[in-house]
């Protein structure tokens, strides 16, 4: 019999020792998934639609030769050497002059001037002696008809030599300047310099069919180049086609791009994206945190150091932020890392 009871006794023993290293184990299987959290808080969201396109010019030109002339490239003001590629010039700045001694003889801009005195002497004569009865009032209209048409043949004369300037015609920046030997003699009609004004541009895209009826002219657009990630460019959706092509369900659409400082260059290719809505102070939210199951969306707060499934209803949203329209509160705190291996009531550490 006492031999029963000490056996009944160290089993019950083991029992009991095999049960507290049982629930010992159980409890130190229980893992702590470490996250990282950020307060929900309200921003300004931008709900656009994106598209891409060349940048262009909106003003450019190619400046001829009007008459053959030796060539004299002229020095810029500004730096006190000759006028070069992507120098910026004002509106009729001379970069170039052609000189032609027998064109400028066969002006004779000398003789012209003095035929202005001669005509405004004999009108001045003509109308003393109309005065005293020796001219008529027919004599004095021809004197001063002469007279006239002596200072136009001047005036005339000015603008045939002012083509030997080669000006620029509005402000802007020197794209092509052809190299030429200076003194060599260049023919009428060759191209001199190439300007182009890109404070202003514009790009001609292409949209989906779908967007129709998101878009609209006057809609804000935001401008990007990967050349000057750093610098967003402030655009405005100018003109829309109200037709489809039939072939690419598209249609097409120009946007006006404001460019002072000239940063982005013609023939960049541009990112656009139009501002089809827009919300100040809303409840928002990372986007790509949000976990998509049967139940709706789902997003991870803490409290008490617990994850707490939280299902969500949101409204637009922009690249990075999507904006929560239920199931958030501001001050929530919300876990933006370490979400992935998250369950509801799951235990975690809140990593600083």
């Amino acid at each position: 019999m006492n031999s029963y009871v000490k056996i009944a006794g160290l089993v019950s023993l083991g029992l009991a020792l095999f049960s507290c290293n049982n629930n010992r184990n159980t409890s130190s299987s229980e893992t702590t998934t470490p996250v990282w959290v950020e307060d929900v808080q309200f921003r300004n969201i931008e709900e656009y639609i994106t598209t891409t396109g060349t940048a262009k010019a909106t003003k450019t030109i190619e400046v001829k030769s009007e008459n053959a002339g030796d060539y004299r490239l002229q020095n810029n003001p500004k730096t006190g050497r000759p006028y070069q590629l992507g120098d910026v010039v004002e509106a009729g700045a001379v970069i170039i002059r052609l000189e032609n001694k027998e064109y400028e003889n066969n002006v004779q801009l000398a003789s012209k001037k003095l035929q202005i005195q001669i005509a405004e002497k004999e009108w001045e004569g003509q109308k003393v002696l109309f005065e005293k009865g020796g001219a008529t009032e027919k004599d004095v209209n021809n004197a001063e008809n002469s007279y006239i048409n002596a200072k136009l043949a001047l005036e005339n004369a000015y603008i045939t030599l002012e083509k030997m300037n080669v000006k620029t015609p509005f402000k802007g920046v020197i794209v092509n300047l052809p190299y030429f030997t200076p003194g060599v003699e260049v023919p009428s009609g060759s191209v001199l310099v190439g300007l182009m004004d890109y404070s202003k541009m514009y790009v001609e895209t292409q949209f989906p069919e779908n967007t129709m009826t998101k878009l609209a002219v006057g809609q804000k657009v935001h401008i990007t180049n990967y050349n000057i990630k750093q610098d967003t460019l402030k655009g405005v959706l100018t003109q829309l086609s109200p037709a489809i092509n039939e072939e690419t369900r598209t249609f097409s659409g120009y946007i006006e791009i404001d460019n002072p400082k000239l940063k982005l260059r013609p023939g960049m290719f541009a990112k656009a994206d139009i501002v089809t809505v827009r919300k100040d102070s809303v409840l928002s939210i990372p986007k790509d945190i949000i976990k998509n199951r049967r139940s709706g969306k789902l997003v991870y707060t803490v409290e008490r150091n617990n994850a707490e499934e939280k299902v969500i209803q949101t409204g637009i949203s922009d690249d990075k932020f999507v904006e929560v329209e239920k199931g958030l509160q501001e001050g929530d705190k919300i876990v933006v890392k370490g979400y992935e291996w998250l369950r509801n009531r799951s235990k975690v550490k809140v990593m600083k």
